[in-house]
């Protein structure tokens, strides 16, 4: 960082954690985090679990027929996601 120029708070923590390499982990937790809002209260309700690792998202469902449904249009749920994000950073789905 350079010393002496005024930075807002937020730019300074993006700062920080791409410096300490944590900013990727951080936007993967952003992801589990918001999952709920992009694909509504039905699907998230029937969410056993979600989690992420280096740019692949797992997610396992109670439900067959949501499982089977978010499979048709995983493209779409991964481009809500990172243009929630405002950067690409959910690669690929694993549905289970």
């Amino acid at each position: 960082m350079k010393q002496g120029k005024t930075l807002p708070i937020d730019e300074l923590v993006e700062l920080y954690l791409k410096e300490t390499g944590l900013y990727q982990k951080f936007k993967e937790r952003e992801v589990c985090n918001m999952w709920k809002e992009v694909v509504g209260q039905m699907i998230a309700s029937r969410t056993r679990k979600v989690s992420m690792s280096n740019g692949v998202l797992f997610v396992s469902f109670t439900s067959s027929v949501v499982r089977n449904e978010i499979m048709m249009v995983k493209e779409g749920v991964i481009q809500a996601l990172n243009a929630r994000l405002g950067e690409c950073i959910v690669k690929d789905i694993v549905i289970s």
